[in-house]
Protein backbone atom coordinates (compact mmCIF):
# COMPACT_ATOMS: atom_id res chain seq x y z
CA UNK A 1 0.00 0.00 0.00
CA UNK A 2 1.48 3.50 -0.92
CA UNK A 3 0.51 7.13 -0.23
CA UNK A 4 1.76 9.60 -3.14
CA UNK A 5 -0.16 12.77 -2.02
CA UNK A 6 0.77 13.92 1.49
CA UNK A 7 1.55 17.14 3.06
CA UNK A 8 3.52 18.06 6.33
CA UNK A 9 4.32 21.26 8.60
CA UNK A 10 6.21 22.53 5.76
CA UNK A 11 2.76 23.26 4.33
CA UNK A 12 -0.25 23.17 5.89
CA UNK A 13 -0.08 19.63 7.53
CA UNK A 14 -0.19 18.76 11.37
CA UNK A 15 2.99 16.37 10.86
CA UNK A 16 6.69 17.28 10.63
CA UNK A 17 8.20 15.22 7.79
CA UNK A 18 9.72 12.81 9.65
CA UNK A 19 7.18 11.81 11.98
CA UNK A 20 4.76 11.51 8.76
CA UNK A 21 7.34 9.19 7.23
CA UNK A 22 7.66 7.30 11.12
CA UNK A 23 3.26 7.22 10.34
CA UNK A 24 3.55 5.48 6.94
CA UNK A 25 5.77 2.90 8.21
CA UNK A 26 3.34 2.33 11.94
CA UNK A 27 0.58 2.29 9.46
CA UNK A 28 2.40 -0.89 7.23
CA UNK A 29 2.65 1.16 4.12
CA UNK A 30 5.60 0.46 1.98
CA UNK A 31 6.03 3.74 -0.17
CA UNK A 32 4.97 7.69 0.65
CA UNK A 33 5.19 11.01 -1.37
CA UNK A 34 5.79 14.43 0.41
CA UNK A 35 3.81 16.57 -1.87
CA UNK A 36 3.92 19.94 0.26
CA UNK A 37 1.87 23.36 -1.02
CA UNK A 38 4.71 25.22 -3.22
CA UNK A 39 7.37 24.20 -1.29
CA UNK A 40 9.87 21.25 -1.03
CA UNK A 41 11.13 22.12 2.27
CA UNK A 42 10.03 19.12 4.16
CA UNK A 43 11.84 16.34 1.33
CA UNK A 44 14.94 16.25 2.93
CA UNK A 45 13.99 15.48 6.45
CA UNK A 46 11.52 12.85 4.82
CA UNK A 47 14.39 11.69 2.56
CA UNK A 48 16.31 10.74 5.83
CA UNK A 49 13.92 9.65 7.95
CA UNK A 50 12.83 6.67 5.38
CA UNK A 51 16.66 6.08 4.74
CA UNK A 52 16.51 5.23 8.75
CA UNK A 53 13.57 3.57 9.30
CA UNK A 54 13.46 1.51 5.70
CA UNK A 55 10.50 3.44 4.24
CA UNK A 56 10.55 4.42 0.81
CA UNK A 57 9.96 8.22 0.57
CA UNK A 58 9.16 10.02 -2.90
CA UNK A 59 10.41 13.74 -3.19
CA UNK A 60 7.48 15.70 -4.27
CA UNK A 61 5.68 19.17 -4.99
CA UNK A 62 1.62 20.43 -4.65
CA UNK A 63 1.90 23.49 -7.71
CA UNK A 64 -1.25 25.47 -8.26
CA UNK A 65 -1.85 26.12 -11.30
CA UNK A 66 -4.08 28.47 -13.73
CA UNK A 67 -5.60 26.81 -17.22
CA UNK A 68 -7.47 28.13 -19.60
CA UNK A 69 -10.34 25.93 -17.92
CA UNK A 70 -9.55 27.14 -14.60
CA UNK A 71 -8.01 26.59 -11.56
CA UNK A 72 -6.13 23.12 -11.05
CA UNK A 73 -2.96 21.30 -8.82
CA UNK A 74 -0.62 19.65 -9.95
CA UNK A 75 1.91 17.10 -8.05
CA UNK A 76 4.51 16.27 -9.05
CA UNK A 77 6.90 13.40 -7.96
CA UNK A 78 10.06 12.35 -7.99
CA UNK A 79 11.68 16.41 -8.43
CA UNK A 80 14.92 17.43 -7.29
CA UNK A 81 14.30 19.12 -4.19
CA UNK A 82 17.73 21.09 -5.30
CA UNK A 83 16.84 21.95 -8.01
CA UNK A 84 17.53 26.09 -8.74
CA UNK A 85 15.16 27.42 -11.16
CA UNK A 86 12.25 25.21 -9.61
CA UNK A 87 12.75 26.63 -6.22
CA UNK A 88 13.39 30.48 -7.13
CA UNK A 89 9.65 30.21 -9.04
CA UNK A 90 8.22 28.37 -5.68
CA UNK A 91 10.36 31.16 -3.65
CA UNK A 92 8.28 33.81 -6.08
CA UNK A 93 4.79 32.08 -5.16
CA UNK A 94 5.23 31.71 -1.59
CA UNK A 95 6.66 35.36 -1.10
CA UNK A 96 3.48 36.13 -2.95
CA UNK A 97 1.31 34.34 -0.66
CA UNK A 98 3.00 36.08 2.32
CA UNK A 99 2.08 39.67 0.84
CA UNK A 100 -1.87 38.42 0.78
CA UNK A 101 -1.59 36.68 4.22
CA UNK A 102 -0.68 40.20 5.14
CA UNK A 103 -3.43 41.98 3.91
CA UNK A 104 -6.02 38.87 4.73
CA UNK A 105 -4.64 39.71 8.23
CA UNK A 106 -5.28 43.34 7.84
CA UNK A 107 -8.99 42.64 6.76
CA UNK A 108 -10.01 40.62 9.47
CA UNK A 109 -8.62 43.14 11.73
CA UNK A 110 -9.91 46.29 10.40
CA UNK A 111 -12.86 45.30 8.07
CA UNK A 112 -14.26 42.24 10.37
CA UNK A 113 -13.54 42.84 13.66
CA UNK A 114 -11.54 40.11 14.38
CA UNK A 115 -7.93 40.28 16.14
CA UNK A 116 -5.33 38.25 14.32
CA UNK A 117 -1.74 38.19 14.36
CA UNK A 118 1.29 37.41 12.09
CA UNK A 119 3.03 35.41 15.33
CA UNK A 120 -0.38 33.91 15.95
CA UNK A 121 -0.79 32.22 12.42
CA UNK A 122 3.15 31.03 12.44
CA UNK A 123 2.74 29.58 15.49
CA UNK A 124 -0.41 27.83 14.12
CA UNK A 125 1.49 26.93 11.30
CA UNK A 126 4.71 25.50 12.74
CA UNK A 127 6.32 25.78 9.18
CA UNK A 128 7.43 27.72 6.54
CA UNK A 129 4.08 28.55 4.70
CA UNK A 130 1.15 29.82 6.50
CA UNK A 131 -1.77 28.67 4.13
CA UNK A 132 -6.04 29.33 4.78
CA UNK A 133 -6.39 25.95 6.72
CA UNK A 134 -3.80 27.80 9.61
CA UNK A 135 -6.40 31.07 9.45
CA UNK A 136 -9.27 29.02 9.46
CA UNK A 137 -8.12 26.68 12.93
CA UNK A 138 -7.49 30.21 14.36
CA UNK A 139 -10.65 30.97 13.89
CA UNK A 140 -11.82 28.63 15.77
CA UNK A 141 -9.83 28.55 18.45
CA UNK A 142 -10.63 32.15 19.13
CA UNK A 143 -14.44 31.42 19.05
CA UNK A 144 -15.13 33.38 15.76
CA UNK A 145 -16.46 30.19 13.92
CA UNK A 146 -17.59 26.92 15.16
CA UNK A 147 -15.95 24.66 12.93
CA UNK A 148 -13.17 24.51 10.26
CA UNK A 149 -15.86 24.10 7.46
CA UNK A 150 -17.56 27.06 8.31
CA UNK A 151 -14.01 29.42 8.58
CA UNK A 152 -13.84 28.27 5.03
CA UNK A 153 -17.43 28.84 4.26
CA UNK A 154 -18.04 32.41 6.00
CA UNK A 155 -14.42 34.09 5.16
CA UNK A 156 -12.04 31.66 3.54
CA UNK A 157 -13.10 30.21 0.22
CA UNK A 158 -13.99 32.07 -2.53
CA UNK A 159 -16.38 34.86 -2.43
CA UNK A 160 -15.51 34.89 1.27
CA UNK A 161 -15.53 37.88 3.35
CA UNK A 162 -11.77 37.61 4.00
CA UNK A 163 -10.86 35.67 0.44
CA UNK A 164 -8.03 37.27 -1.50
CA UNK A 165 -6.55 35.02 -4.81
CA UNK A 166 -3.63 33.68 -4.42
CA UNK A 167 -0.48 33.78 -7.62
CA UNK A 168 -0.48 30.59 -10.00
CA UNK A 169 1.68 29.45 -12.69
CA UNK A 170 0.25 28.67 -15.65
CA UNK A 171 -0.34 25.14 -16.05
CA UNK A 172 1.89 24.34 -18.89
CA UNK A 173 4.30 26.03 -16.88
CA UNK A 174 4.08 24.02 -14.07
CA UNK A 175 4.05 21.17 -16.18
CA UNK A 176 7.47 22.02 -17.88
CA UNK A 177 9.05 23.60 -14.45
CA UNK A 178 8.47 19.85 -12.58
CA UNK A 179 9.43 17.88 -15.54
CA UNK A 180 12.99 20.32 -15.91
CA UNK A 181 13.22 19.13 -12.34
CA UNK A 182 13.14 15.39 -13.38
CA UNK A 183 9.87 15.28 -12.01
CA UNK A 184 6.76 13.42 -13.23
CA UNK A 185 3.63 15.70 -13.54
CA UNK A 186 0.56 14.38 -12.26
CA UNK A 187 -2.86 15.97 -12.20
CA UNK A 188 -4.36 16.22 -8.59
CA UNK A 189 -7.93 15.23 -7.21
CA UNK A 190 -9.39 15.39 -10.56
CA UNK A 191 -12.84 15.62 -9.46
CA UNK A 192 -12.55 18.97 -8.30
CA UNK A 193 -11.59 19.89 -11.92
CA UNK A 194 -14.62 17.87 -13.18
CA UNK A 195 -17.00 19.90 -11.19
CA UNK A 196 -16.23 23.28 -12.22
CA UNK A 197 -17.40 22.33 -15.64
CA UNK A 198 -18.11 18.30 -16.33
CA UNK A 199 -19.19 19.17 -19.72
CA UNK A 200 -15.70 20.39 -20.73
CA UNK A 201 -13.05 18.10 -18.14
CA UNK A 202 -12.07 15.85 -21.14
CA UNK A 203 -11.21 19.18 -23.28
CA UNK A 204 -8.86 20.22 -19.84
CA UNK A 205 -7.30 17.18 -19.81
CA UNK A 206 -6.65 17.15 -22.97
CA UNK A 207 -5.22 20.33 -23.55
CA UNK A 208 -3.05 19.73 -20.25
CA UNK A 209 -1.86 16.46 -22.08
CA UNK A 210 -0.59 17.89 -25.08
CA UNK A 211 1.34 20.46 -22.86
CA UNK A 212 3.35 17.58 -21.08
CA UNK A 213 0.73 16.05 -18.15
CA UNK A 214 2.11 12.86 -17.58
CA UNK A 215 -0.60 11.11 -15.01
CA UNK A 216 -3.84 11.67 -13.39
CA UNK A 217 -4.85 11.17 -9.26
CA UNK A 218 -6.89 8.07 -10.15
CA UNK A 219 -7.44 6.86 -6.98
CA UNK A 220 -8.29 9.52 -4.54
CA UNK A 221 -9.92 10.26 -0.88
CA UNK A 222 -12.68 11.43 -2.19
CA UNK A 223 -13.38 9.73 -5.36
CA UNK A 224 -15.99 6.83 -5.81
CA UNK A 225 -15.80 3.64 -7.56
CA UNK A 226 -17.50 5.36 -10.00
CA UNK A 227 -15.15 7.91 -10.31
CA UNK A 228 -12.25 5.88 -10.03
CA UNK A 229 -13.66 3.90 -13.00
CA UNK A 230 -14.18 7.10 -14.95
CA UNK A 231 -10.55 8.15 -14.18
CA UNK A 232 -9.02 4.92 -14.82
CA UNK A 233 -10.64 4.68 -18.41
CA UNK A 234 -9.27 8.19 -18.96
CA UNK A 235 -5.97 7.48 -17.93
CA UNK A 236 -5.93 4.24 -20.62
CA UNK A 237 -7.73 6.31 -23.25
CA UNK A 238 -5.06 9.33 -22.97
CA UNK A 239 -2.78 7.26 -22.18
CA UNK A 240 -1.70 8.68 -18.71
CA UNK A 241 0.30 7.08 -15.84
CA UNK A 242 -2.26 5.91 -12.89
CA UNK A 243 -1.74 7.28 -9.55
CA UNK A 244 -2.97 7.71 -6.17
CA UNK A 245 -3.17 9.52 -2.47
CA UNK A 246 -5.55 10.80 0.30
CA UNK A 247 -4.45 14.27 0.15
CA UNK A 248 -3.48 13.82 4.06
CA UNK A 249 -3.12 16.18 6.31
CA UNK A 250 -3.55 15.38 9.44
CA UNK A 251 -5.67 16.73 12.06
CA UNK A 252 -6.57 19.26 9.88
CA UNK A 253 -8.35 16.83 7.88
CA UNK A 254 -9.17 14.22 10.66
CA UNK A 255 -11.24 11.90 8.82
CA UNK A 256 -8.69 11.51 5.86
CA UNK A 257 -6.48 9.03 7.49
CA UNK A 258 -3.15 7.94 5.44
CA UNK A 259 -3.01 5.37 3.00
CA UNK A 260 -6.84 4.71 3.28
CA UNK A 261 -8.92 7.94 2.84
CA UNK A 262 -12.09 7.70 4.22
CA UNK A 263 -11.34 4.43 4.42
CA UNK A 264 -11.74 2.92 0.74
CA UNK A 265 -8.17 3.24 -0.70
CA UNK A 266 -5.58 0.68 -1.17
CA UNK A 267 -3.22 2.29 -3.70
CA UNK A 268 -1.00 -0.68 -4.81
CA UNK A 269 2.26 -0.44 -5.18
CA UNK A 270 2.39 -0.87 -8.96
CA UNK A 271 1.27 1.93 -9.28
CA UNK A 272 4.76 3.78 -8.76
CA UNK A 273 6.49 0.56 -10.14
CA UNK A 274 4.79 1.91 -13.68
CA UNK A 275 5.60 5.79 -12.24
CA UNK A 276 9.30 4.69 -11.90
CA UNK A 277 9.39 2.80 -15.37
CA UNK A 278 7.94 6.32 -17.17
CA UNK A 279 11.01 7.88 -15.83
CA UNK A 280 14.01 5.85 -17.65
Amino acid sequence: MIDLHTHTTASDGSFAPAALVRLAKAEGLTAIAITDHDTTAGNQEALAAGKEIGMEVVPGVEISADSPFGTLHIVGLYIDPSNVPMETTLKELRDFREARNLKMITRFNEELGIPITLEELATEAGGDVIGRPHFANLLVKKGAVKTYQEAFDKYLKSGGKAYLDKKRLFAPDAIRMIKEAGGVPILAHPYIVREKSESRFEANLRYLVDEGLAGIEVYYSEHSSGDEALYADLARRHNLLVSGGTDFHGTVKPDVKLGRGHGNLDIPYELLNQIKDSRQ
